[in-house]
């Protein structure tokens, strides 16, 4: 297990990148310190990196940008691994698919919660958050009037999620890979709004469940 405590990971909870990380790091058993960047402020962020996306990842002074976090990882705690079957090509291409496809359709679904779930912390966060994502989604009014309609799209993704397991625990097998945290991450917003996986999946709840206490031994 890793001992250093120079890591600092720039975070947001709603960020599905962010969540594959901070699951990764948990994984691989690297402490870290953990910074909230607001979504209505990320000048914090911008002094220290120089620019706005997260996740952003500091180890030992050298800074991180989220293409390049899980290949430094994976190097400074290759055991456990992210690719336990040693196929990192399709590793990457579900991890892909997790970040495109499975966030966008569980988004779709939570997105007006996810502003309900930030008025609680800071309005005024909350009301960025809602004047940005109408701009890019449409009237507010119209997509808490859809969610039956988006609920239906994400159970056709999350069924797919479910099929893809094939009976094994995991994506990588007998252990996680990259793939699991990348799909972890893009369920994760259902969760922080205050849902969960519908019932009729309970092997994708079961995979839920082993990776959401999934750490090193």
């Amino acid at each position: 297990m890793v001992t250093s405590l120079a890591v600092q990971l720039y975070t947001y909870p709603l960020s599905h990148y962010c969540i594959k990380v901070q699951k990764i790091l948990e994984y691989k058993g690297i402490p870290y310190r953990s910074i909230e960047v607001k979504y209505n402020d990320r000048t914090p962020l911008l002094k220290a990196s120089g620019q706005d996306y997260i996740p952003y990842l500091v180890d030992d002074g050298q800074g991180f940008t989220w293409p390049h976090i899980v290949d430094h990882l994976e190097r400074k705690a290759p055991t456990p691994t992210l690719y336990p079957d040693g196929n990192k090509g399709k590793a990457a291409v579900l991890e892909h698919w997790a970040h495109a496809v499975v966030e966008e359709a569980v988004w779709r679904y939570v997105v007006t919660d996810a502003e309900k779930y930030l008025a609680r912390r800071d309005e005024a966060e909350a009301w960025v958050f809602g004047e940005m994502q109408s701009r890019a989604r449409g009237p507010w009014h119209l997509l808490e009037h859809r969610k039956p309609e988006f609920y239906e799209g994400m159970k056709e993704v999350l069924a797919l999620v479910e099929k893809g397991l094939d009976g094994k625990p995991y994506y990588g097998g007998n252990a996680p890979s990259l793939a699991d945290f990348a799909l972890y991450g893009a369920i994760s917003p259902l969760y922080t709004v205050g849902g969960q996986i519908p019932a009729e999946f309970q092997t994708l709840r079961a995979w839920w469940g082993r990776l959401d206490g999934k750490k090193s031994a």
